[in-house]
Order: C-alpha cells, then structure tokens, then sequence
C-alpha cells in the first residue's frame, strides 16, 4: 500500500462489492455443504418435522448479518484503518454459527444437528474468509495506485 495515497470510492462501489461478497458467500455454503453432505451421507437438517426452508431462512439471516457487519467493515476502511478489524472478522464468524444454533432450537432440531453439526462448523469459515476477502478488495481499491485488473484481451498495450 502506498503511504497518504487515497482514492474515493462511492457508494455503489461498496455496495456492488458487498453484493458480489455475498454471493460468493452463498455459493461457497451451497458447494461446502454438498461436499460435506455427499462425504458423510447425510442432510445438514434431517428432523423429519423441522422443514428445509428452515435452513434457507436462517443461511439468509446469516447472509443479512454478514452485510451488516462487511458494512461496518468499509466504513472502517474508508475512515483510514488499513488493517482488517479483528472483531468484524469474529463477529461475523461466530455470529453466523450463534444464529444457526440458537434458531436451530427454536425451530427443534436436534444438538446434533445445530451446536455439533460439521454444516453448522464450516460456516465460520466461510464468513470469515467472506469478510477478510471483501477487505483486501476494498483496500486494494482504496489504498493502491494500481489500476484496475484488466483479463488479457483487455490490455491495450500489447495490442498496439
């Protein structure tokens, strides 16, 4: 990172960031639990009375979550932190693995299913990475003099 230099960013830059973030977040629970699903051979929610979308409105309460605190983590960010904030990081993680434990109950699923679920586990990650991933963009962005990553038919210079 280049010291004092600062480029603006606006707010549909933050915004279409934290879309894209989330996104990716979600596919990477939709892959992680069908791989873990498939190794172990069975469902991340398999109490016969608890139904599935239960499981899809608590990954989206995680997701809203998950907004909220990328939000929080670009408005450091952008106030001159350079270093991600060691509390948004696991905040995020353990909320997302609060929220499915605790909703989980309330919706009556089992132990097994909620508090020692490898589904449940491989969540923080996920969130983490989610987090750390959207900081070094946006720092990339923020903080470097470096222009935009352009794929190869892009570049103008070799083409001349």
């Amino acid at each position: 990172m280049v010291e004092g230099a600062k480029r603006g960013v606006t707010r549909g830059y933050v915004l279409g960031l934290l879309g894209a973030t989330l996104v990716v977040a979600a596919a990477l629970v939709v892959a992680s639990w069908g791989l873990l699903g498939f190794a172990l051979g069975r469902e991340p929610i398999e109490t016969e009375n608890v139904p599935l979308w239960f499981g899809v409105l608590s990954i989206g309460l995680g997701l809203g979550m998950l907004g909220v605190m990328l939000w929080r983590q670009a408005l450091s960010l952008l106030r001159g932190r350079k270093s991600p904030v060691a509390g948004i990081v696991l905040g995020a993680a353990f909320g997302i693995y609060l929220l499915w434990g605790l909703a989980g109950i309330a919706a009556g699923l089992s132990i097994r299913e909620t508090w020692l679920s490898p589904f449940a586990l491989i969540l923080m990650p996920v969130w983490a990475i989610a987090v750390v991933v959207f900081w070094l963009v946006l720092a990339r962005r923020i903080y470097t003099d470096r222009p935009t990553p352009q794929w190869p038919w892009e570049r103008r210079e070799e083409r001349e």
